[in-house]
């Protein structure tokens, strides 16, 4: 029997039969969730079912890096040409972002905003905002004098918070594969030790001065990112069993007082993550999951702006009312960005490639093409 709970009873890592695009739209949802509760509510939370939630919520949040450090991972491994990892995460991120983004700031503002067409077409902030958001300088940017009734209301798009980090992430391993310091195991695996280090320095001496928010953010999401990385780059020595899971997650809930804590938890939940998502699911269920239509960035960079409508259109919603609009609107608008940006967005690659690769000199072997079903968004 004990024997058996160390068995994994899953393929191996680099199977690409998982649920991975499954478990991003739970993510998604989660969050979803959680913020229709913040919108109406406000920070911080005090009632013991927020805070509970609120807790589900980082875990899908660095649930969103772990999966995508690992499938970068796996990609980066198995191609490096780095016009086409450079290409796959533009056209993953900015076609949406800037498509949202723009339908915010021509569109919503002028319908919510309290200063009228003329006030809010001659405000400052106005024609700021587009740039702030698209850049991330301030993903926070507010859409001047729009939902002012919730106590959130000075984010215009409070989750596009995250996506500079996912930026970073992209940008350091770019950096890295060009350097030729991310295609072996053992400098993954390096890396992933310097970031585990730097996270525990400070959680252990702290920082306060310039950047302080972004520094914070970093000791947590890189390491999130790199221990992603570090179970593909290790896969042949990780056995997603039952047992394995069970240890990681006792050995998270003992070390929580200690500095080391959150990066056990992130271990931990990296260990759960990658074992739910390639349980074998068989039958037309186990089919449409892993088919699924992948809607979970479309709902994670939407869902903000219309529950800050529908609240701003009837503040007497409870939580739950709030959160049955936000559900299927997010849903069916993440669909149309998928569909009608994203898809089209990333169909452009090949085109893109043929014409930055004229000229230049054939590799041997052809690069490995990434899998449109086990490729990650954001966060």
């Amino acid at each position: 029997m004990l024997k058996s709970l160390f068995q994994s009873g899953h393929a191996r890592l680099e199977d690409k039969t998982n649920t991975f695009t499954a478990m991003r739209i739970a993510f998604a949802v989660l969050i979803l969730y959680g913020h229709a509760l913040m919108i109406p509510l406000g920070k911080p939370f005090v009632s013991d079912w927020a805070i509970f939630i609120d807790t589900i919520v980082q875990f899908a949040l660095d649930g969103f890096f772990i999966l995508s450090g690992y499938m970068i991972a796996a990609s980066v491994m198995r191609s490096g040409d780095i016009r086409s990892y450079a290409l796959s995460r533009v056209l993953r991120i900015f076609p949406g972002l800037v498509v949202v983004t723009l339908l915010m700031w021509a569109v919503i503002g002028p319908l919510f905003s309290e200063y009228g067409l003329v006030g809010y077409w001659t405000h400052a902030e106005t024609w700021a905002f587009p740039v702030l958001l698209i850049s991330q300088a301030d993903p926070m940017a507010a859409l001047p004098g729009a939902f002012g009734g919730s106590p959130v209301g000075g984010a215009a798009n409070g989750p596009l918070w995250t996506i500079r980090y996912e930026l970073l992430a992209y940008l350091g391993v770019g950096v890295l594969v060009m350097l030729g310091w991310f295609r072996q195991a053992r400098s993954i695996l390096l890396w992933a030790a310097v970031a585990c280090a730097a996270s525990i320095a400070f959680q252990v001496f702290g920082y306060s001065g310039f950047g302080d928010d972004t520094i914070a953010s970093l000791s947590r999401f890189a390491p999130a990112f790199l221990i992603g990385s570090v179970f593909f780059a290790a896969r042949d020595h990780i056995s997603l069993s039952v047992g394995h899971v069970g240890l990681a997650l006792l050995a998270a809930f003992t070390t929580q007082h200690l500095a080391i804590g959150p990066l056990m938890t992130q271990i931990a939940l990296a260990w759960l993550f990658l074992s739910v998502g390639y349980i074998k699911l068989g039958g037309r269920t186990g089919t449409a999951v892993r088919e699924v239509e992948d809607v979970s960035f479309g709902v994670y960079i939407m869902h903000w702006p219309i529950g800050m409508m529908a609240f701003a259109l009837w503040p007497a919603l409870t939580t739950t009312a709030l959160f049955a609009i936000m559900l299927p609107v997010s849903f069916a608008a993440g669909w149309l960005l998928r569909v009608g940006v994203e898809k089209p967005a990333q169909a452009m690659k090949a085109g893109l490639m043929g014409r930055t690769g004229r000229g230049a000199p054939k590799r041997t072997p052809a690069p490995a093409k990434d899998n449109p079903k086990t490729s990650l968004p954001i966060s």
